[in-house]
Parts: structure tokens; C-alpha cells; sequence
């Protein structure tokens, strides 16, 4: 297991979940390609996204089976903008 992925496991653990990490055999950039090597509804995978809102990084977790309004999210935020964040945003956060 990899340094990232011991991290997530010990935060996981120290919430007080039992951690049940899967590796995967091949790259999975999608819900979709995920599900298929998980052998699971696609709904049942959870995406990682990083946003821009209003200059700052913005984790959202969403469901695979389901798009991220970025405008309804922007007002339940309160926020001007939220848009898809760029690699160097990503990296950074």
C-alpha cells in the first residue's frame, strides 16, 4: 500500500471505520471504468472532484452515477463562481 493510501487508512481507522481499501488492478479515470473492475453499480462509487470556488480549492464528493450542478452548489455555497479547477489546483490542494 502506498504512502497516500496509508493515510487515508489511518484517518478511516481514527474516525472509527473499520478501513477496507481495494487496489485496483488497472487505472479507473472514471466512475464507470472503476465500477466494472469493482463489479458494482456505478452509483455505488464515490468521485473525488476538485472545484475552483471563488479562488479557492473545493472538495466535493458525488456519487458516480450523478453530475455535480456547479451552479446549484455555487448558491447553496453562497459563492460567485465554481468551476472545474485546474491541474495546478489540484496538485496544490
Amino acid at each position: 500500500m502506498d504512502k497516500r493510501n496509508s493515510r487515508v487508512a489511518a484517518a478511516t481507522a481514527a474516525a472509527g471505520v473499520e478501513p477496507n481499501i481495494k487496489i485496483l488492478d488497472a487505472d479507473a479515470k472514471t466512475a464507470v471504468a472503476a465500477a466494472a473492475q469493482l463489479g458494482c453499480e456505478v452509483g455505488a462509487i464515490a468521485n473525488s472532484l476538485v472545484f475552483e470556488c471563488d479562488g479557492e480549492p473545493l472538495l466535493v464528493m458525488a456519487s458516480g452515477a450523478h453530475r455535480v450542478d456547479t451552479d446549484l452548489l455555487a448558491r447553496a455555497l453562497g459563492a460567485n463562481a465554481i468551476r472545474k479547477a485546474d491541474p495546478q489546483l489540484v496538485r496544490s490542494a
